[in-house]
């Protein structure tokens, strides 16, 4: 029995009779919680929690089920998950292209006018015509209005033929810095974009009113709760985003704990961004800097050491090594922790170097790499050396592996998301899901994909580097808190820390690796109070 230090403190909560699996080292298994004002009082057998029961204390029998600690997101875009749900054409589920013009016509004739059209979810490897929409393509859906469409993994875009006309890209445009304008044979636009080439575009398309921010927030938390999420990294900010996230925190909006970070560079842009000011409430907390290395690798535009399978494309670098030391000088030098997207080798390398070059963190902060997708085992160890915190997403292997099918060659489709290895390695590993680049980013659903290695047709990708089902339950909750530096609070259910958890809808123990996705969540609670109840 693992309890607080007064014993005669009475519970408001009390849960009893499952099996709980509390990720805290001194009383790893129990079977009951109790809580008192927003804090777990004590984790131990049920006649102890309940005899800790005040009068009007709620009783919640478990009969069996798991109870882990909230789930934690560690690479999410909140914002853009709610954008999906509040205000743009969602295209995760198109599996073609005239089931794509169809939505989109459907969409424009909601919304009358020569306004702009902007969706989000496309993937190629599942439409029947195997390739990407082009200008052409939105063209014929929507006429002459301006439209964009991003690809599921946020690298690739399309506009279209007006949009390209208002953005001023032409057959004598160059390619921005770290970004690429396709063209066609005669040199002509064809539509696609990739990486900061996409902003020539998304610079002309109103962003979302302050009002809108907060509702797609909102909507996307609403969404995390019900699959038992109760903190998150929110991997990209804007300083007028995080405005917004501050005056939620002061108005006690968040009903999920949020890990800011903020932008260092605005996304297709080339403006620095000043240090953001440091923040920690209970449910806000703003001290990490966010930049981006390379591309997508499910849209082939990670930065690789080889060719893809598919083409001679190497990817793209969006910042070389001595980029990421000059934009990463400041911010290290004022204790801030940096996390960057680097999910290629060759980027990887480049964000190693830069990492070693700024040497120590005065504060004691650990950096992180977000995604890591492609290390080979020298990166690992140079990393394990550095004290990185990887921040993998083994959800992509189930939602995105037949991309990395398509376009990996082999000697790199055997290291994807290598967890295991990052483990052994000695890193410290915190998953998530990058929604919403993908559609299901239930932390179930990716501890499943990091114990079995499937991906959608059921092929295992580098089976071998398959975790045990503590393993990513660990990272999905401690590993998440001790990665955005809320350890103190958070990440396990022990005595004194927040009373964040997740009811889940069976033994989780006793359910077989490939159905662990379909577990569910029964109730999610935050500070000792229910969040969500199905």
């Amino acid at each position: 029995m693992r309890g607080t230090a007064s014993s005669r403190a009475t519970a408001d909560l009390v849960l009893t009779g499952g099996a709980v699996l509390t990720q805290d080292p001194a009383c790893p298994r129990a079977t009951a919680v109790a809580v008192s004002a927003g804090r777990v009082l004590a984790v131990g057998d049920d006649d102890a929690v309940l005899a800790m029961a005040g009068p009007r204390a709620r009783r919640i029998e478990l009969a069996g089920r798991t109870v882990v600690p909230g789930f934690n997101d560690a690479h999410a875009h909140l914002w853009k998950m709610g954008h999906l749900m509040t205000g743009l054409v969602d295209l995760r589920e198109v599996e073609s292209l005239p089931q794509l013009r169809e939505k989109l016509q459907s969409f424009a004739a909601g919304l009358p006018g020569d306004g702009w059209i902007v969706g989000r979810g496309y993937n190629e490897a599942v439409m029947a015509e195997g390739r990407r929409p082009l200008a052409t393509d939105l063209d014929e859906a929507i006429g002459h209005r301006p439209c964009f469409l991003t690809r599921t993994c946020g690298h690739i875009g399309v506009a279209s033929s007006r949009a390209l006309t208002l953005a001023g890209i032409g057959a004598d445009t160059p390619n921005p810095p770290g970004g690429e304008i396709v063209r066609d044979a005669t040199g002509a636009a064809t539509g696609e974009l990739h990486e900061t080439a996409m902003g020539l575009v998304t610079r002309l398309v109103p962003e979302p009113t302050d009002a809108e921010l907060e509702a797609m927030v909102l909507a996307a938390m609403r969404h995390q709760l019900r699959h038992g999420v109760t903190s998150s990294s929110e991997a990209g900010l804007t300083p007028g985003q995080l405005a917004v996230y501050r005056r939620m925190d002061r108005e006690r909006k968040l009903p999920v704990r949020v890990n800011a970070m903020a932008l260092r560079r605005p996304i297709g842009g080339t403006t620095t961004f000043p240090l953001p000011e440091r923040h920690e409430s209970d449910f806000l907390r703003i001290d990490s800097i966010k930049l981006l290395a390379d591309g997508g690798l499910s849209g082939a535009t990670a930065a690789l050491s080889v060719p893809y399978r598919h083409c001679e494309s190497h990817g793209l670098l969006r910042l070389d090594e001595a980029e990421l030391v000059e934009l990463c000088r400041e911010p290290h030098a004022a204790g801030l922790r940096i996390g960057v997207h680097a999910i290629g080798d060759a980027a990887i390398d480049a964000v190693l170097g830069a990492f070693d070059a700024l040497g120590p963190s005065t504060a004691g902060m650990r950096h992180r790499i977000e995604h890591f997708g492609l290390p080979h085992p020298g990166q690992l160890a140079r990393a394990a050396r550095l004290g990185v915190i990887a921040v993998p997403q083994t959800i992509f292997l189930q939602a995105l592996g037949v991309n990395f099918r398509r376009y990996l060659p082999d000697s790199l489709l055997g290291r994807s998301y290598p967890v295991r290895e990052m483990l052994e390695s000695g890193l410290l590993v915190a998953l998530s899901s990058d929604a919403p680049v993908v559609q299901n980013d239930a932390p179930l659903m990716g501890i499943e994909a990091a114990v079995t290695r499937l991906d959608s047709e059921g092929v295992a990708i580098a089976r071998e580097q398959a975790v045990t089902l503590e393993q990513a339950l660990y990272a999905y909750t401690r590993g998440g808190a001790l990665a955005s530096g809320d350890e103190r609070n958070r990440g396990m259910l022990a005595p004194g820390l927040w009373a964040d958890l997740a009811v889940l809808g069976g033994d989780l123990l006793a359910t077989p690796a490939e159905r662990v996705g379909s577990v569910g969540v029964d109730m999610t609670i935050v500070a000792g109070r229910v969040a969500h109840e199905r």
